[in-house]
């Protein structure tokens, strides 16, 4: 039911469905049509894409708590698993499609090479699932709208720095063994030769367990909890 629900809330928007996508490409146009420095260039575009999935997570999951829906949910015999699941993976679905055109613009703009266009698809799947599974979290600490949209906000921002989106780790350092674990250094990497500067630094396989790996880890120990999670979300009154 939540399933079918999420999907027919979204399509029955057609409005914020046209500005979720209008609104990415607006950023990025003029970034890549600017002569922005690649390597700003990618960092503006991946603190776009994992801000665009934690507040679309969070703050809904916060305004549905608030105005009593999800508590009525848990009520009528809803789980944990049963509400969070089909709202993360609709969520990360949606936003995949919504951000979809803005990351193709560019990977044309950039001239990528035919390997980052085939990592684009599962790349941006697994940053977003993440991004959705890390605004639930943020769901789950966050008492109100307000402290939702901070939280989302600083923790998106100090993962993307602990994935060596504003920096770059000296080799062999403890920044870059983070690196290595942090789940958005991929999609930055990835958008940094696909906005036309170094080339992609991880193997094929690297890129794909990094971004979607660390996704389903994270993704199944968020289930595992789910019901403590949901408990916080939206507790009794």
């Amino acid at each position: 039911m939540i399933w079918a629900a999420e999907w027919q809330l979204a399509l029955r928007r057609p409005r914020l469905l046209v500005l979720n996508v209008g609104i990415p490409l607006l950023l990025v146009l003029p970034i890549a049509l600017g002569g922005a420095p690649p390597f700003h260039a990618a960092a503006a575009y991946a603190v776009l894409f994992v801000l665009f999935g934690t507040f679309g997570s969070a703050i809904p999951l916060l305004r549905d708590a608030e105005g009593g829906i999800l508590r009525r949910l848990l009520l009528a015999g809803g789980s944990g698993p049963a509400i969070l699941l089909p709202r993360i993976v609709v969520g990360t679905l949606l936003d995949t499609l919504q951000l979809l055109p803005a990351a193709l613009v560019i990977l044309m703009l950039g001239g990528a090479s035919g390997r980052v266009w085939l990592l684009l698809i599962p790349t941006l799947v697994g940053t977003l699932l993440t991004a959705n599974l890390v605004g639930v979290w943020i769901a789950a600490v966050a008492r109100s709208l307000a402290e939702g949209a901070l939280f989302a906000a600083v923790v998106s921002l100090f993962l993307l720095h602990g994935s060596g989106v504003f920096r770059t780790a000296r080799p062999g350092s403890p920044g870059a063994a983070l690196e290595s674990v942090l789940p958005f250094g991929p999609v930055h990497q990835l958008l940094l030769e696909g906005a036309g500067g170094a080339a992609l630094q991880l193997s094929t396989g690297a890129a794909l367990l990094s971004s979607c790996g660390g996704a389903l880890l994270l993704g199944a120990l968020t289930i595992t909890v789910s019901g403590a999670l949901i408990e916080r979300i939206a507790p009794a009154r």
